[in-house]
């Protein structure tokens, strides 16, 4: 589970969605928007199109996994950013999620 601090709340999924930059890569999308946190807070949405329940929790299961090693990777602990990974093609590999996820989060902070 992502630690409280971290978590993007209900109410602010709809206006990063509306509000963010969009990065799609292979397996979803990532979408962006400034906020007023002093964390970034993360949130997931994971498609029906990948799959069963069982599934679609083990895509969420990893998307923690992968967002959580990027927070302390890219240093991300004071970005105050909102993250919404929309997921859409399932993906049981680690290392090949991480690699899509990790290139879509170094082009949101280069902007």
């Amino acid at each position: 589970m992502l630690p409280k601090r971290y978590r993007l709340l209900a109410k602010e999924f709809q206006f990063t969605y509306k509000k963010g930059t969009k990065f799609r890569g292979k397996y979803g999308m990532l979408v962006c928007a400034e906020s007023k946190n002093t964390s970034p807070h993360i949130g997931f949405v994971v498609s029906k199109k990948i799959g069963n329940a069982v599934q679609r929790h083990h895509m969420t299961r990893l998307l923690r996994v992968v967002f959580i090693e990027a927070i302390s990777k890219y240093s991300m602990e004071n970005i105050s950013l909102n993250y919404q990974y929309i997921a859409f093609e399932f993906c049981d590999e680690l290392e090949l999620l991480k690699k899509d996820i990790f290139s879509q989060i170094e082009q949101s902070l280069s902007r």
